[in-house]
């Protein structure tokens, strides 16, 4: 039985969210639950890159949708990360699957690589593949950047996903600030969307050259604070209970002590 369905979506494109995504996954894959992410961004696939697994794939989404493969045919396990599996987003998709198909591909995943959770990357907020996850997930990870903008943004989402019937929504900062001179205000943050935080990924600039190269950021060298966010988020998503920014090195400033 899946123990849940947790869809990540953003704002604005750009954000982070296939990140996020590829790292929860990797961290909850790490704690020994069995854990398929599905590249569901139907105008760009990343996930494929981002896990190692882009010279493994053979199959994608596509051919999910189509009936001619079924998951366990299409799966990719992510190397290096034992009880991790990806679906990869298709590099052509002639249409729109409706709800109907949705939940047959989700359940479908579910079954046959019997994982017991799935996480869904998908696109930026004004697709329709948002809505679609959004009826079909049990919970919703926003994921937002330092800026009003995207503080807006996804407050907005927050609201839209609200009218849709998703009611555990939670945050993830992403590219976190530990400049003395402009740190990241992580309560402007809550005060502006009224989400509860799961997570604050610091910035890194090991971890897009990381990705690049194939390296997941819970494998990747040079990556460990991000790697330790991850875990901690994992954790949280699991009802454990630990400290926002446990683990990640930051300097004692009252605006990121919380």
């Amino acid at each position: 039985m899946v123990l849940r369905r947790v869809m990540i979506a953003g704002g604005r494109g750009g954000c982070g969210k296939s990140t996020v995504a590829a790292g929860l996954a990797c961290a909850l894959a790490q704690r020994g639950v069995r854990t398929a992410v599905l590249d569901f961004d139907l105008s760009e696939r990343s996930l494929d890159m981002y896990l190692g697994c882009e010279s493994r794939t053979v199959y994608d989404l596509s051919d999910l949708l189509s009936g001619e493969r079924r998951p366990g045919g299409v799966a990719v396990e992510v190397p290096g990360v034992s009880g991790l599996f990806l679906i990869p987003g298709a590099y052509h998709l002639r249409r729109m699957p409706d709800a109907e198909e949705t939940e047959r591909l989700f359940s479908a995943i579910e079954n046959d690589l019997k994982c017991e959770t799935l996480i869904v990357d998908t696109s930026a907020a004004s697709d329709p593949s948002v809505r679609l996850c959004c009826t079909l997930c049990e919970a919703a990870v926003l994921v937002a950047v330092p800026g009003a903008l995207s503080v807006r943004s996804t407050a907005s989402l927050a609201d839209t996903l609200h009218e849709w019937g998703m009611d555990e929504i939670r945050m993830v900062v992403n590219r976190l600030s530990a400049d003395l001179k402009k740190p990241t205000d992580l309560r402007r943050f809550i005060d502006g969307t009224g989400l509860r935080l799961l997570g604050a990924v610091p910035y890194s600039e090991a971890l897009p050259a990381a990705q690049d190269s194939g390296a997941p950021a819970c494998l990747a060298k040079g990556c460990e604070d991000v790697r330790q966010t991850f875990s901690n988020m994992a954790a949280r998503l699991e009802g454990e209970t630990c400290p926002l920014l446990s683990g990640t090195r930051l300097p004692r400033r009252k605006l990121l002590d919380i």
